[in-house]
Order: structure tokens, then C-alpha cells, then sequence
């Protein structure tokens, strides 16, 4: 035997597997995608959370709407009613000149004021639930002569009814 053959038989045979430096790299490209997911999940939670809101705020506002539309604004140019947990508020101006409406059921003589108002509007749920804040245009009216001021005697016209009693 030879001094080549005898230090190849004193060598450690070559061990089988992964080097240190191949799992720091596996883990770092392990981590990378991880936190690459992690975030991609977090922005996606993000993004659900602000359509909830967006949807309760959405849903809230189109309950505004109607509930603005049974409020008269030349009775009622601004106040608050509250229903439930929902509170709205409201403030008129007037942006159109009013107008007297004739009935053309034959009388000569006006029997309503009309008036085109521009109404902010500021719905609450609860102390610290969502809150919308809108402007629409809603029209008021009022008995002639009544000077837009709500009395018991005057009927009270309805939108359904076309502003007739």
C-alpha cells in the first residue's frame, strides 16, 4: 500500500446533505416569502375592513335620504329627530325663488308655496358609530299665506299626494 492509498483510506467518506451555507440561504428565501405573504394577507384584511365601512356608511346614507324625504323644509328648515340609535340633523337655505301652485281644478287662486331648497344633512348611528354627512336638493311647501310657519288648522300636504292634502 502506498502513502496516496493509505490517506485515502484515513479520509472521511464525504458526507451526504446540505451544506450550512445552503440552509441560511433556503431560510432567507423562506422568510422573504413569508413575510411577503404576511403582508399580502394584511393589505387584503385592510382593504375588507375599509369596504365594511364604506358599505355601513353607504347603507347609513341611503337611509338618510329617505328619512329626509318626509321632512319638510319650508316647515322645518333645520332641527333633529333622532329614531332608534340614528340621529338626524339637518339645515336648509332656500335656493330657488318660491312659487305659489295653482289648482287646476278650476280656483283662480294659489293654494301652495313651493320653494327648492338645498338641505345638509348629518346622520349619526349611535355615540360612536359611522357617520354621513350629504347635500341634496329637496322641495318645500308650505299653505299660502301660512309664511312657511306650521299651524294646527292648515292641512299638512303629502309628497305622495302631489302637494294636495
Amino acid at each position: 500500500m502506498t502513502v496516496a492509498d493509505h490517506r485515502a483510506s484515513l479520509a472521511l467518506p464525504r458526507a451526504r446533505g446540505f451544506t450550512l451555507i445552503e440552509v441560511v440561504v433556503a431560510l432567507a428565501i423562506l422568510g422573504t416569502a413569508g413575510l411577503m405573504l404576511f403582508a399580502w394577507i394584511s393589505q387584503n384584511l385592510q382593504t375588507a375592513v375599509r369596504l365594511e365601512q364604506a358599505q355601513a356608511r353607504a347603507q347609513l346614507q341611503i337611509e338618510g335620504v329617505r328619512w329626509l324625504g318626509l321632512i319638510n323644509p319650508a316647515r322645518e328648515p333645520q332641527g333633529e329627530q333622532t329614531e332608534g340609535r340614528l340621529t338626524l340633523r339637518w339645515s336648509s337655505t332656500l335656493v330657488e325663488p318660491v312659487r305659489h301652485e295653482f289648482d287646476y281644478g278650476g280656483s283662480m287662486l294659489p293654494r301652495w308655496e313651493l320653494g327648492l331648497y338645498r338641505v345638509r344633512a348629518r346622520l349619526q348611528d349611535g355615540a360612536d358609530g359611522p357617520v354621513v354627512e350629504w347635500e341634496q336638493s329637496v322641495t318645500g311647501w308650505a299653505p299660502v299665506g301660512s309664511s312657511q310657519r306650521a299651524t294646527a288648522s292648515s292641512p299638512e300636504p303629502t309628497p305622495a299626494s302631489g302637494g294636495r292634502p
